[in-house]
């Protein structure tokens, strides 16, 4: 139950649709203003138990995502720092509700008064003020020709701490004394009196200006964090432009007919990726570095490249390439490797059934012209049967799914666990591809870039 809740309560799902339902609320609240006034609004919406339910609901997500997804500790400033201004403006509010004032000052020309009207559920009462305010006059000023009134204004006299400061209070000119905030709302009709609202809320609004300075601060930060996506993706532009010459190759070799046919031999991909490979001195290197398996044994790159090669190819080379240069050249050039056919195929009634090379098949062959897997419908139902019931094409048509899949999670940076996690319970190491938010600090950033940079490198070298 715990862990349903912390699940709940931590998801960024949970935080869109409570987002969604509060500016669903408050445009509700705003026709409800519009029409009906703004203390009927306060009533049905804003100080509502639900509307606090939901604002407490938003408080809980804001912090327990922030606890569960570690923003402090993988220094996501950003995104802490919007969460927590997200709190700090509700809490404005909170604090706005429990102790604001907010009253009526009713003057007539000439009289002075202390005492605010302030309006609860049950009746009226009256707040006395630490100064009094004298209305000296009120003027209201018509459009040209018309009884409409363009603008009104009272000139008032605030008699506070035994001194006597002329004032003007009109429609976008409030009164700030003591912390009590004075505006224009309405008039007598004789035109000799005027209506002032007042309000009270110094802790309220500063702390909810705080939020929305806190969630500005926030923003930026996500926007231009050297950890944002923004920032990432800049920098791999920079990466990108570095390959420039290697992009161009590509479209290059690209450009030559891709289609493999079913009756032809020949591989024109499997030439190119074998003209531009890596160096046997360098693939020497990279196969020395150390790797934890998926069963969690400790191997050299060496060793999974063979076992990765045997598993796709039914072979320890593939053409004038070993394992490792293999490996290599598939991570530094996936949408090459993708129109190779080499993942062996020993069964001919699958390869003529989905219009596979028979023998050997590339990856792309196993998707049609809307990107759908074409083995997925056979697929499900050969999982469906008892072992016993399967048949020969069942069971090949299940090791080529797996074949597929080696090369997918391959090209996806996946399997390869290069990067130990210090103090990690299991001694778990993860690859490129995995999801690398238990690293933080500076390891944070060296396993989220570095695997990217090497490639990089490797495809500048290719040149």
């Amino acid at each position: 139950m715990k862990t349903n809740l912390e699940r709940f309560f931590s998801s960024f799902v949970t935080t869109i649709v409570l987002l969604l339902i509060y500016a669903f609320g408050l445009a509700v609240a705003t026709f409800i203003e519009k029409y009906h006034g703004t203390a009927t609004a306060k009533a049905m919406v804003y100080y509502s138990p639900l509307f606090f339910l939901l604002q407490f609901l938003l408080v809980v997500n804001f912090i327990v995502a922030t606890i569960k997804h570690q923003y402090l500790k993988r220094g996501k400033w950003g995104l802490m720092l919007t969460h927590f201004a997200f709190i700090i403006i509700l809490l404005g509010a909170l604090t706005s509700f429990l102790f604001g004032e907010e009253g009526i000052l009713h003057l007539r020309e000439g009289e002075t008064s202390n005492q605010i009207a302030v309006r609860t559920s049950d009746n009226t009462t009256f707040h006395t003020l630490p100064f009094s305010v004298e209305l000296k006059k009120f003027t209201l000023t018509r459009y040209p020709g018309s009884a409409s009134p363009s603008s009104y204004e009272s000139e008032v006299i605030v008699h506070v701490d035994g001194e006597d400061r002329e004032e003007r209070i009109f429609m976008n000119n409030v009164l700030d004394v003591k912390g009590y905030r004075f505006f224009q709302a309405s008039y007598d009709q004789d035109e000799h009196g005027t209506i002032l609202s007042v309000n009270r809320d110094v802790a309220g609004r500063n702390i909810t200006y705080t939020g929305y300075l806190l969630l500005v601060i926030g923003l930026i930060l996500c926007l231009v964090g050297k950890d944002s996506r923004f920032m990432r993706q800049s920098r791999r532009l920079k990466e990108l432009r570095k390959a420039t010459n290697v992009a161009v190759l590509l479209l290059a070799l690209l450009a030559v007919p891709l289609s493999v046919n079913a009756g032809g031999k020949a591989s024109p991909m499997l030439d190119a990726v074998q003209k531009y490979a890596v160096s046997s001195e360098h693939a020497v290197l990279f196969g020395a570095l150390p790797i934890q398996s998926g069963s969690g044994r400790m191997m050299p790159v060496n060793t999974f490249s063979s076992e990765i090669l045997r598993k796709l190819h039914k072979s320890d080379k593939i053409g004038q390439l070993n394992s490792d240069q293999f490996l290599l050249s598939l991570l530094a050039m996936p949408d090459m490797w993708m129109r190779v056919p080499f993942i062996a195929l020993s069964n001919p009634e699958l390869a003529a059934y989905y219009d596979l090379t028979d023998g050997e098949c590339a990856y792309i062959q196993a998707f049609d012209s809307n990107g759908n897997y074409k083995l997925q419908e056979k697929l499900e139902e050969a999982y469906n049967k008892m072992p016993a019931q399967r048949t020969r094409f069942d069971k090949d048509l299940m090791k080529l799914d797996e074949q597929l899949n080696i090369f997918h999670q391959l090209i996806n940076h996946q399997m390869l666990n290069l990067f130990p996690k210090e103090d990690d319970p299991n001694h778990k190491w993860y690859a490129p591809g995995d999801d690398l938010s238990a690293f933080t600090g500076k390891d944070s950033m060296f396993v989220s870039r570095i695997f990217d940079w090497y490639l990089g490198e490797v495809q500048e070298g290719l040149k």
